[in-house]
């Protein structure tokens, strides 16, 4: 009788282990977060090794995610030795090291929803912005939650966590889709945010600025846009001169998959811009058109370098000319998204050179996700100097670059995976080193060279 209870509960446990996720998916909201919350801190406290053996086995309580991210199972003849090949890392020319911190972030999203995306503060991809001032790092996530800590080689100790303090300031977001940062900028010791908000069912695209300082920010708007948008993005900023003013540039982009309007070739909307506005009369000139979701921006004098998101394929990069048509909706090297009934069979003009438009200097077909492009600092490394870094979302990687001398192609390109998502990225001086926002599970990643001595 006892070797019977035993079996049935060997065998109601299997069923129910292999039916656990179609019973978690008929569970309302309220009992799946805390369930996703539980399970999301156990894996996360894996090791790296361990969540790759799973995903070997197929048993990633997390699949569907890697799936969709290109990350679900990848080849791996010898677990230790093609891991530290493959999946660290390791460049042509040099060699890293990446160390990791978690970031503790107090305010957590509201949405209640399982939707994943920084859900309730338990879903995946919490999207984060960084800055350097004053030799301390701000952390600024999705819901206007500012954390500084003060640089040093502690963030090289991957045993300790860094200290965070939370600088108060009265911008209030929730971090919901209608209510989220979306860039941020230090320019002249003021932080500028750009972020959304939902007004009579109208997302809306803004800029604040505060002083600052490491007490209290007080933010007062930059810019409003007037024009309507639904599923807004972008909103990265950098810093410019044009005819001897200076001010800032900035992204608005975004639009629904598969429908697409005709708004960023309409110059009387601000939607799948690039917009100059000045410090002194904050005049908005239109600096270019025709973007679909600009997620980085590079300026340095007169050169102008942009990241966008494309459809199903087709992220590129741009040069940035004053007054001209980047092409979308009409032409893309990407395509419709095949998973939405809606347009799916949509065609967009290859060719944008032959249609009236600039061409981008690259196009990534499979998309990577595109996101932050800077310039690889001299000092970072000896194999690098001159090249650009590029982070990417989808691909969970950083690309190194070498554009040409006038900024016309990319000379190479080289994959470096990470085996994260990553938003922004920013150069140390005071570390030699650069500092990467992993918004998969909350990190900082720390990518230093390692001396071959």
């Amino acid at each position: 009788m006892k070797k019977i209870l035993v079996g049935a509960l060997i065998i109601l446990f299997l069923i129910l282990f292999y039916n656990s996720r179609n019973i978690y998916n008929l569970l309302p909201n309220s009992a799946k977060l805390p369930i996703k919350a539980s399970l999301l801190k156990k894996y996360d406290n894996l090791g790296d090794k361990p969540k790759m053996l799973l995903r070997i086995l197929n048993l990633d309580p997390f699949k569907g995610l890697q799936k969709r991210y290109g990350r679900l199972n990848p080849q791996i003849n010898n677990l230790d030795n093609d891991y530290n090949v493959k999946f660290l890392p390791e460049t042509a020319s040099s060699k890293f090291d990446l160390i990791k911190h978690k970031i503790d972030f107090k305010i957590q999203t509201s949405l209640n929803n399982d939707s994943g995306y920084g859900g309730a503060g338990f879903g995946f991809f919490k999207p984060f912005f960084l800055e350097i001032f004053e030799g301390k790092l701000l952390v600024i996530n999705n819901n206007a939650e500012i954390l500084i800590s003060n640089i040093n080689n502690e963030y090289f100790n991957k045993k300790n966590p860094i200290k965070f303090e939370t600088l108060n300031n009265d911008l209030e977001l929730d971090g919901s889709k209608n209510f989220r940062v979306t860039g941020s900028l230090i320019d002249n010791n003021k932080l500028y945010l750009s972020y959304l908000t939902l007004e009579k069912d109208c997302q809306k695209f803004n800029i604040s600025v505060a002083d600052l300082n490491f007490e209290k920010l007080m933010f007062e708007i930059f810019f409003k846009s007037d024009s309507c948008g639904i599923n807004l993005n972008a909103g990265r900023m950098a810093s410019f001169e044009l005819d001897k003013k200076k001010g800032i540039l900035f992204t608005v982009g975004g639009e629904k998959l598969n429908e697409a309007s005709l708004l960023p070739q309409n110059p009387n909307s601000d939607i799948g811009k690039i917009i100059f506005l000045d410090f002194e009369k904050q005049k908005k000139i239109i600096y270019s058109i025709g973007h679909r979701n600009p997620q980085g921006l590079f300026t340095e004098n007169n050169i102008v370098i942009a990241t966008e998101h494309g459809p199903k394929g087709g992220d590129e990069i741009n040069k940035i000319l004053l007054n001209k048509n980047y092409g979308w909706p009409i032409a893309s090297y990407g395509y419709a998204y095949t998973h939405r009934p809606i347009n799916s069979d949509r065609k967009y003009l290859k060719s944008h050179r032959n249609n009236g438009f600039e061409e981008p200097i690259y196009s990534f077909v499979p998309s990577i996700g595109i996101s932050q492009i800077i310039k690889i600092d001299d000092d970072l490394s000896e194999n690098w100097k001159g090249d650009f870094l590029l982070s990417s979302l989808n691909a969970g990687s950083l690309y190194r670059i070498k554009f040409s001398e006038d900024f016309n192609k990319v000379i190479f390109t080289e994959k470096i995976f990470i085996n994260r998502r990553i938003r922004d990225l920013k150069y140390s001086k005071k570390l030699n080193a650069i500092i990467l926002a992993l918004e998969d599970w909350r990190e900082l990643g720390i990518l230093k060279e390692v001396s071959e001595n």
